[in-house]
């Protein structure tokens, strides 16, 4: 029985498992298709509730990795075989070109997600409008400072742009964005509060500790305007956007003069998630989400004996969860290590 782990992915699942059963005495190879650690959140800005700047968060994590002897981190790697069973994986890794064979006893699946590219749907003028961009790209315009340019104007934030649509997009809710929203509105509130902020919603599902009272915060402390209703269509006019939508809760058409439109776009599976399952030999969702051996009762084992699974390769996750998921995927898979 190897003593060695395999980790699959460097975002904040994968980081936490890996220094997890580094701290545990095992050997820990960390493969990372990208050239940093960090996944997703090297794109955020900051955290939810708190509202903490997330970088430094995130750096905090990342020396636990880089400064640990028991982890080989490779980056620009992706695993391209998998042979054996629990215990006595065998696995071929292409590092930067070249192929590296390991043997290691667990692996622990933490690819992390994707944001949807919204260019589906052209009713929104995505990449086709310069000031309408999506909450990924929202978070980067926070991160250099490019929002305080937006005083006096209204920022106009768009709910679950392929997510819940049963036609263009995913059937699923991605979970966090009514939250993310919230943030990024509160964002803009505190670095421009002379900007206004609208909030366009089919609901509210605020499902975390805090968040209810979060969104609530945003509305009655700082003036966060939310419509419930759907956005029909973002257009140009003249040197502004002119956002089209419906007031669900009257039954009133609106029209709205916005400065910049924010799309929540959903959270998908990686684009390689099923060609990896099929090397690995576990399963997926229909979506392309790893799925769990039984998700309430075993939610960090995959359909296969000795392969975990942590973070959001197996659903919309908020942080806070996938740290969870990664040290207990590490936990449960100790007893296949020597």
């Amino acid at each position: 029985m190897s003593k060695k782990a395999l980790v699959i992915g460097g975002g904040i699942a994968g980081i936490n498992a890996a220094v997890e059963l580094a701290n545990n005495d095992k050997l820990v190879i960390l493969v990372e298709k990208n050239g940093e650690l960090g996944g997703n959140v090297n794109d955020m800005a900051a955290t939810f509730p708190e509202l903490d700047e997330a970088q430094p968060l995130l750096d905090e994590q990342k020396s636990k990795v880089e400064d640990n002897e028991n982890i080989d981190i490779k980056f620009n790697s992706e695993v391209i075989s998998v042979s054996g069973k629990a215990g006595d994986f065998k696995v071929e890794i292409n590092e930067d070109g070249n192929t590296v064979a390991e043997e290691v006893g667990a692996i622990i699946v933490a690819t992390g997600f994707n944001y949807m590219e919204p260019n589906d749907y052209s009713e929104y003028g995505y990449s086709r409008l310069d000031n309408v961009v999506t909450s990924q790209e929202y978070e980067r315009m926070v991160m250099n400072g490019d929002i305080k340019k937006y005083s006096n104007s209204n920022v106009v934030f768009v709910h679950c742009v392929g997510s819940r649509d049963r036609v263009k997009g995913y059937r699923y809710c991605s979970k966090i964005c009514c939250t993310y929203s919230a943030k990024h509105a509160l964002l803009l509130k505190q670095e421009v509060p002379s900007a206004n902020a609208f909030v366009f919603y089919i609901d509210i599902r605020a499902l975390g500790k805090g968040y209810e009272e979060f969104i609530r915060d945003a509305i009655e402390d700082y003036g966060v305007r939310y419509i419930r209703g759907r956005v029909s269509k973002v257009i140009n006019k003249e040197d502004t956007l002119l956002v089209k939508a419906e007031n669900s809760l009257i039954g009133n058409p609106v029209e709205l003069n916005a400065d910049l439109v924010v799309l929540a776009s959903a959270m998908e599976p990686q684009k390689d998630s099923k060609e990896l399952a099929e090397i690995l030999g576990i399963e997926t969702d229909d979506y392309g989400f790893y799925k769990e051996a039984q998700s309430n009762m075993e939610p960090v084992k995959s359909s296969k004996e000795g392969i975990f699974l942590a973070g959001s390769c197996t659903a919309p996750l908020e942080i806070r969860e996938s740290v969870a998921m990664g040290k207990a995927a590490a936990s449960e898979s100790l007893s296949f290590l020597g």
